[in-house]
């Protein structure tokens, strides 16, 4: 990108964590160097849903990015999981997957970023995400 554009959501933002679960490690890599050069954020990859429940409330992530479709725990219940937690609860959430259960990602607010993604429809989604996620914080306060 010729000049990086932080929105003035993200501005206030600087310094926090993006955590993103995703077991394939291309695809982890790929969003983690995106994130880091692209975004005023840092970024955490986690390559399974149990170490992200172990892990993700010590981190205080700003947002999650989440691969719907992992061993043992998938996305969604990785999420609901995660929301569980105090240190978690109410942190905007992106599920990434070629195919997505749309009613369930409605009911719970998750946005939807679909494989094979590109770094403009990552941007979009990431900032999107958590500029919607700041304004209902600024309305609910």
């Amino acid at each position: 990108m010729p000049e990086e554009v932080i929105p003035p959501a993200a501005q206030s933002l600087f310094g926090e964590t993006i955590l993103i679960v995703e077991e394939d490690a291309h695809i982890g890599e790929f969003l983690q160097q995106l994130i880091e050069e692209e975004t005023p954020y840092n970024s955490t990859v986690i390559s399974n849903s149990q170490q992200a429940l172990e892990t993700a409330p010590h981190i205080h992530p700003c947002l999650l990015l989440l691969d719907y479709r992992m061993p043992g725990i998938n996305g969604i219940e990785l999420y609901d999981r995660l929301q569980e937690r105090q240190e978690i609860s109410g942190v905007p959430a992106i599920m990434m997957s070629a195919t997505l259960p749309l009613d369930e990602l409605q009911k719970r607010g998750i946005y939807q970023l679909r494989k094979p993604m590109d770094i403009g429809s990552v941007i979009r989604m990431i900032t999107h995400a958590l500029a919607s996620s700041q304004e209902k914080q600024l309305y609910t306060t």
